[in-house]
């Protein structure tokens, strides 16, 4: 307890370095803690997916080509046929986008309608809802069973219409509330729960959804024979997965052959053409954060070789009276991590202000993008792995410093 005593005396002794080394880590460990975001998810991006990148392509309008346009049945069918008997094609499937609002009266936990409520900024509505996607039977080939727990869907929930009672695969979130056989809504019954990875949500978007707090369950027969709703997946929602070297540009000219202006594009490609753009447009801020660490250590060693030019009597006599070099290292690195511990805390806060509404809307929309910006002890463990490595590094070099002083000069030095 009297080291922490002697710490606080000597940094109010040295209040003026002090400040300024405050100031270095909180700044310093705020950019840090942004650029952990940004590297965390894009590492999520590149291993976390639940479709297989390499194998796994997406329909996409084609280049210079208009938006979305309505096309009759027949097109599609024609189009669908000439994929699914192409040699190259192992599976298609198609999705659509659906949010599930949720009945409080079907499950009164406050705390799970308070963490699935989200506010207008992010979504117009102010009741609790959950983000998904509804998938037909050859898209459930693609996820190959890739469920937490659960037995999946069967070939028969693909026959239901949405009037009746329909299956439902959750995320891990749901775990703490639902049981496997538990109803949503009084009609979702829940049969799996979804692995912590993620799906395409939107085949020209380069944000995902997080399949944690998310939702799959069949498309219903009214929904999947509209005619509109055919025409709009074929252009947006349409994912394949081809064998390995497959001719894409036959592929494509299914398209073109159909007049159809729609091309395919590698899942895999998109989301590192993605990560490659974020990377470099990270350098700058990778560049900021490196330059921290070698400042903060540099700072440190050089205030604390200061404070002890001017302690040196201090330290002289203690070593005089026994005191171990180790000691006189104890006492500057329980000085230094003092500041660094505060300096830890306000850069949390000053990443928490600076980044309060893109906070905000990550924990909200629940999307994984290169921006999906949070404070969760991943991201606290990096900033703490970080923080111990200027506190080490730095009293490392101290220590060296320390051992080559003796008392005499030390002794006769000033206070």
């Amino acid at each position: 307890m009297y080291r922490i005593k002697d710490a606080l005396r000597a940094l109010k002794n040295r209040w003026v370095i002090s400040i300024l080394l405050l100031i270095q880590f909180t700044y310093g460990l705020s950019t840090i803690t942004g650029s952990s975001n940004i590297f965390l998810n894009l590492y999520d991006m590149n291993f976390n997916s639940l479709l297989d990148l390499k194998s796994t392509y997406v329909v996409v309008p084609a280049k210079g080509s208009a938006s979305a346009h309505t096309l009759s049945k027949e097109q599609v069918d024609k189009v669908y046929s000439q994929l699914e008997q192409h040699p190259d094609v192992i599976s298609l499937g198609t999705y659509a986008e659906e949010i599930l609002l949720l009945d409080t009266s079907s499950n009164p936990d406050r705390r799970l309608m308070d963490q699935l409520t989200r506010s207008s900024m992010t979504s117009g509505l102010n009741e609790p809802f959950i983000t998904g996607i509804m998938i037909d039977e050859q898209y459930n080939e693609l996820l190959n069973g890739q469920f937490a727990a659960g037995t999946g869907f069967t070939s028969q929930d693909f026959r239901k219409n949405s009037q009746g009672q329909m299956p439902i695969l959750v995320g891990s979130f749901f775990k703490s509330y639902y049981s496997l056989g538990d109803l949503i809504n009084h009609k979702y019954k829940i049969v799996g729960f979804l692995p912590n990875k993620y799906l395409v949500y939107s085949n020209t978007s380069n944000v995902y959804l997080k399949l944690d707090k998310a939702f799959i369950m069949p498309m219903p027969t009214d929904r999947f024979d509209s005619n509109d709703a055919i025409s709009s997946r074929l252009q947006q929602t349409t994912i394949l997965t081809l064998k390995p070297n497959a001719n894409v540009d036959e592929l494509n000219n299914i398209f073109s052959s159909n007049q159809v202006n729609l091309t395919l594009k590698n899942l895999g490609a998109s989301v590192h053409e993605n990560i490659e753009q974020n990377m470099y447009l990270e350098t700058f801020q990778t560049i900021l954060g490196l330059a921290f660490v070698l400042f903060s250590v540099t700072g440190i060693v050089v205030t604390t070789i200061v404070s002890l030019m001017i302690r040196k009597r201090e330290f002289g006599i203690k070593l005089a009276l026994g005191e171990r070099p180790l000691g006189i290292l104890g006492q500057i690195t329980i000085e230094n991590i003092l500041i660094g511990v505060i300096g830890f805390g306000l850069s949390l806060i000053h990443f928490q202000w600076k980044y309060k509404e893109l906070l905000q809307i990550s924990k909200e929309i629940n999307m994984l993008s290169p921006l999906d910006f949070k404070l969760d002890g991943s991201i606290l463990f990096i900033i703490f792995i970080i923080f111990s490595f200027i506190i080490v590094v730095s009293s490392f070099i101290i220590y060296l410093y320390i051992r080559k002083q003796d008392i005499k000069s030390l002794i006769g030095g000033m206070e």
